[in-house]
């Protein structure tokens, strides 16, 4: 299977805004949990202390770690997200300038994605998985993490996004 795929800024942009946030949520989600923790713990040790007993400091120390860890690595969050974001939008800018379609193409040896950049063939070996996720057909790649390829049915259509599936199903195990 052969598809030329012409570029289109919404798609892409919506699929790099799924691949950040499958990313990134649960962490988030972990993060957000143990800073909700960090107050009430602060409050209890500080009643303790409170109370003329100094174990109280342990959890209003157990508790400013939760909160400053949380902090830092929200920062980190949102420094990461800046930079990615930046990335997307130069890559949008190089394709208009490009203004070539990408190639997808579905061997039976090798996966073969061909953009104004570069011109790749991997074999099947490479992948370590697919995920299907609101409609797009991520091939996971064993290098990195989020190192995917993502092609979506609003770029090949319903039909031809399930023969990919199939196709990949049968490749990646």
């Amino acid at each position: 299977m052969k598809f030329e795929i012409p570029f289109d800024e919404n798609i892409y942009r919506e699929q790099m805004i799924l691949n950040f946030n499958i990313a990134w949520n649960e962490n988030l989600k972990k993060n957000k949990r143990n800073l909700y923790w960090s107050i009430p713990i602060i409050i209890i040790g500080g009643l303790i202390v409170y109370g003329q007993d100094y174990i109280g400091f342990i959890f209003i120390a157990i508790g400013t770690h939760f909160a400053i860890n949380g902090f830092k690595y929200y920062s980190f969050y949102k420094k990461t997200k800046k930079k990615y974001f930046d990335l997307i939008e130069s890559e949008i800018q190089g394709q208009k300038i490009a203004n070539e379609n990408s190639l997808w193409e579905f061997n039976k040896d090798y996966f073969r994605y061909k953009y104004y950049k570069y011109d790749a063939k991997i074999k099947w070996e490479a992948f370590k998985s697919y995920r299907v996720i609101d409609k797009n057909l991520f091939l996971d790649l064993e290098v990195g993490n989020n190192s995917s390829y993502i092609i979506g049915e609003k770029e090949i259509g319903n039909t031809e996004l399930k023969k990919v599936i199939d196709f990949a199903n049968e490749k990646i195990r």
